[in-house]
């Protein structure tokens, strides 16, 4: 949830689903307002590792 909650938080960021289990996030955004760049620092933010 506090990884979700970190990316809505972007502009740019429409939504974002987390999958525990499989270690993913499935996100959907508006490229011309957030970068991926933004977005693996706001996961990392929360604690988490981010392989690409």
């Amino acid at each position: 949830m506090s990884v979700e909650g970190a990316l809505k938080e972007l502009d740019g960021v429409s939504s974002a689903q987390v999958d525990l289990e499989a270690g993913s996030v499935d996100v959907t955004f508006d490229e011309s307002k957030v970068n991926v760049d933004a977005m693996k620092e706001a996961i990392e933010d929360q604690g988490y590792d981010v392989e690409a």
